[in-house]
């Protein structure tokens, strides 16, 4: 009997060459073996009559489809028939070999292309299980197993697993060791029975079962590593906590905080009373005030003599806050750090709230900052928020705050388990809302163009502006993406159609609109002069990449147009919208598709969804059960699922498992060791991948 912890040296078929190939694939362990899922399964149960066979038209391919997108592949016929003749023949270098069977019922004839070992295995007159597609009446391609009463089928008379390439073993070869294994498995539990039905499932229904128990044991095994996590970093003490009693007392602001903003100041304010390093996510929609909340207790630290880092994206987004947060906090010292700046080391006796953007994190060893505040936390890859790759470890860890308008999926899950804090922004200064949003056909864009401008020349106490936004800076020559919209084809485009809006118009050359294009390859000098004629309101159609998206604050943005918008995530698009009306008033977000045929449909969809929705924690749950939600525990982000067997959409798996983790925390999944090892090396493939 085996062991899952045997070496697959022990099953019956695996020799050392064997052994050694898989090893070089991470399979070392009956257990390893077992794990590797089947890509799909070919449905070859319904074992028909000949004459049945030949009664039944070409059927379409149907999918079903568990939470784990396990494929069943239903177009098969099977058949138990003998062998009447066959022979084989070379057509240039085309082996082809033709078999004609028979029941009792009829005779079919059988084709097989590039067969070279069926000579050894077809005997005429022997009975054989025969299953393939079905095509102009013959059977093509047919997967051939004798019938023998002694012994179970697993080629063909049943659901039969399809794998992806392993360690050069031919799929009838990797089924029948695999069928060694689970039928020799000394296992206590149901352990057996879950590995006999993922991979010689009697139906579809045990497939979706047995897959479900991995993904419950992954999230369980997520759960306890999550669960250590933080009982780790509650282990570690804070560079500095403030006193009890030190809160808000004698700050005056020029506007009134919202409830939601004075909630999460009170729970940023209780981290920091703890001897624990905090570790806490802050959401809230574009223009809720996240930087305030952020700067109010960074203000109490620098008032109490502690370092404070505000990380942000861009230089642009950091110079703007440096403006803003220090016209409102004028008691305490600001310093504004970029990649080209030196730490002044007669700056570091002094307190000091330093802006910058990532750049700023290899300074963070010589600041020593108390707090960590990340701002669009979204736009840092995984490794920028890990501070101890910039700390020492072994010492006091600064508190960590970070900010987001939209959640990217993997902060989500954090959120779930157990590593993140999270408050939340619920509600809107001055009661702004969101932008209108419409989503325009392909027929009516040129329209679209005319109401912008008609907008735009409206005259009143302000003027207005509007941002339309490229993905690409250049035109692609890319097939895939050759329709995609670029700033500078656009620009041109642009201009052209409003000399004819100007004209059908009748609008003379003084009231024209002033455009301009933003993009990164300008030079920084002038990238720097198109702001701020931005800002001065010399400027009123900004075509720009996404770059706007974050960092570049236009209070009198009313309108933006986004170009080839299938071609943003959610979260992107959300930040975009977040850009106009920021003053409270009237504004509209205008999206362009460039999708073609085939992605319309999917896309145009997703749009409407997107059009509809105005929240972005719901806007980030739609784009979790599109993207997938990232390693949790790792460096992967968005759109690199690294789970092996459960699915971040699968809540009902989720809610199971955190009820199971509650009723015994202290229960070990019975995946760990594999989940270890595969998430340490990331070789192993399933079918997931």
């Amino acid at each position: 009997m085996y062991q899952l912890q045997d070496s697959v040296l022990v099953v019956k078929g695996i020799g050392k060459n064997l052994q050694d190939s898989l090893a070089s694939q991470n399979i070392e362990q009956i257990l390893d073996l077992l794990l590797y899922l089947p890509l799909r399964y070919e449905d070859r149960s319904s074992i028909k009559t000949i004459q049945e066979i030949k009664g039944l038209s070409q059927e379409e391919t149907k999918i079903v489809k568990s939470d784990e997108n396990q494929k069943v592949n239903t177009n098969f016929v099977t058949t138990k028939a003998k062998v009447l003749k066959w022979n084989e023949y070379r057509k240039g270098r085309l082996l082809i070999s033709r078999a004609t069977i028979i029941d009792e019922t009829d005779q079919l004839n059988c084709i097989w292309f590039n067969n070279k070992f069926l000579k050894n295995k077809l005997i005429v007159g022997q009975e054989f299980f025969f299953s393939g597609n079905l095509k102009d009446g013959s059977l093509m391609q047919a997967t051939v197993e004798k019938v023998a009463d002694d012994a179970e089928n697993i080629h063909t008379g049943r659901l039969v697993p399809i794998y992806s390439q392993l360690a050069g073993l031919k799929q009838g070869s990797l089924r029948r060791v695999l069928a060694e294994a689970i039928g020799k498995l000394h296992q206590s539990g149901d352990l057996e029975q879950v590995f006999r039905d993922l991979h010689f499932p009697s139906d579809i229904d045990r497939i979706i079962l047995a897959r479900e128990r991995l993904a419950l044991e992954e999230i369980l095994y997520l759960m306890q590593i999550s669960a250590e996590h933080k009982r780790e970093h509650q282990k570690k003490n804070a560079i500095f906590s403030l006193a009890e009693t030190q809160e808000t007392q004698n700050l005056e602001l020029p506007f009134e905080l919202t409830t939601s903003q004075e909630k999460a100041i009170k729970e940023i304010f209780a981290d920091l009373h703890k001897s624990a390093p905090m570790n806490r996510l802050l959401v809230g929609d574009v223009g809720s005030g996240k930087t305030i909340v952020a700067a109010i207790p960074a203000n109490a630290l620098v008032k109490n003599g502690q370092n404070v880092c505000l990380i942000v994206p861009t230089k642009i987004l950091a110079k703007q806050h440096y403006n803003n947060l220090k016209a409102i906090f004028k008691d305490i010292n600001f310093a504004l750090l970029s990649s080209d700046s030196k730490l002044d080391q007669a700056a570091t006796e002094q307190s000091t709230f330093y802006i910058g953007t990532h750049s700023l994190l290899k300074q963070l060893e010589k600041i020593k900052p108390s707090l960590v505040i990340y701002d669009e936390q979204q736009r840092f890859g995984v490794k920028h928020r890990q501070l101890e790759e910039y700390l020492d470890q072994q010492k006091k860890q600064p508190h960590l705050l970070s900010m987001t308008a939209t959640p990217i999926p993997r902060s989500l899950m954090l959120s779930i388990f157990s590593h993140l804090d999270l408050s939340y922004l619920d509600q809107m200064p001055n009661s702004r809302k969101m932008a209108t949003t419409w989503l325009i056909p392909k027929a009516k864009e040129l329209k679209a163009l005319e109401w912008l401008v008609k907008e735009l020349l409206v005259e009143g106490d302000r003027k207005k502006q509007a941002i339309i936004i490229c993905p690409f800076i250049n035109p692609s020559s890319y097939g895939a993406t050759e329709n995609v919209a670029a700033v500078k084809e656009s620009l041109e485009f642009i201009k052209k159609e409003l000399k004819k809006i100007y004209q059908k118009l009748d609008i003379d050359d003084k009231k024209q609109l002033k455009i301009a294009a933003l993009h990164s390859k300008l030079d920084k000098k002038k990238q720097i002069k198109i702001i701020e004629d931005v800002y001065a309101e010399k400027i009123q159609i900004l075509v720009s990449t996404p770059m706007v998206e974050v960092g570049v604050d236009l209070p009198n943005a009313d309108i933006i147009i986004i170009q080839s918008a299938e071609r943003f995530g959610l979260s992107s698009l959300h930040q975009l919208r977040g850009r106009v009306g920021r003053q409270g008033q009237e504004s509209y977000c205008l999206l362009f598709s460039s999708a073609n045929t085939k992605q319309d449909q999917t896309s145009q969809e997703r749009l409407q969804k997107f059009c509809k929705e105005k929240d972005g924690l719901k806007l980030a749950q739609i784009d979790l059960e599109n993207r997938g939600a990232g390693d949790i525990l790792g460096y992967k982000q968005s759109g690199l699922n690294n789970l092996h067997f459960a699915s971040w959409t699968n809540s009902e798996i989720i809610k199971k498992a955190q009820e199971k983790f509650k009723e015994n925390p202290n229960q070990e999944s019975f995946l760990k060791a594999y989940l270890e090892k595969i998430n340490t090396s990331g070789n192993i493939e399933t079918a997931t991948n």
